[in-house]
């Protein structure tokens, strides 16, 4: 359950209204972690306009892709909120189901190519602190990718590094679209996924 409650969206700017029809548009809600940010309005309004164009916006990389990038950063860093998030919507931007069920196996799984491969070694090494990205890593992520898409790989994960340390110490609760996605991929079955934490109305197991 989240430890702060909801902003009230009527009481946002009325920049805001284009940008959650965007967003309400695209996904089919407005993340709750938005609408906490929403008592600082500043804050919200920078960090929309950084995850546009880290993740929303046309980049370098497919924004599946990214956003499979974004759950192993996630998945790594152990937010319950963002994983549930993150693969959800590389679900919702062409990752097959195929590839969903198989990213726990990437090192082996022939469905990743060695580029793939390599990415999420470093965006699971980039994830942990102290940080875990070796040189071998990281030649190997150059061999595959441009240094355009480079910035673009580390930039995902260091956006969801904040998003991570935001939603899971303030127990955001996930939305009812995306908890209603993971039961029917059976994600906590599959991964050890909790979102005990995440649960509007549960109790919260700090208090």
């Amino acid at each position: 359950m989240a430890r702060i409650e909801l902003a009230d969206r009527n009481a946002l700017p009325e920049e805001f209204k284009e940008r959650f029809d965007v967003i309400e548009k695209s996904n089919g809600y407005i993340p709750n972690s938005y609408m906490q940010l929403a008592h600082r309005p500043p804050i919200l309004k920078a960090l929309m306009d950084l995850s546009k164009a880290v993740i929303r916006d046309e980049g370098t990389l497919d924004r599946g892709f990214r956003f499979l990038i974004a759950y192993i950063s996630s998945r790594t860093a152990g937010c319950q909120f963002c994983q549930a998030h993150n693969i959800s919507s590389a679900s919702r931007w062409g990752i097959s189901d195929d590839k969903l069920n198989a990213i726990w196996d990437y090192e082996t799984s022939p469905l990743f190519t060695d580029a793939e491969r390599a990415a999420f070694d470093y965006a699971r090494g980039a994830s942990v602190v102290p940080n875990a990205v070796t040189d071998e890593i990281f030649a190997r992520v150059k061999q595959h990718y441009t240094t355009p898409q480079i910035v673009e790989m580390t930039a995902v994960i260091a956006l969801f590094g904040w998003q991570n340390r935001f939603n899971d110490t303030l127990h955001t609760d996930l939305d009812q679209h995306t908890l209603d996605w993971a039961a029917q991929f059976d994600l906590a079955d599959k991964t050890g996924w909790d979102p005990s934490d995440h649960i509007p109305g549960s109790p919260d197991k700090a208090a």
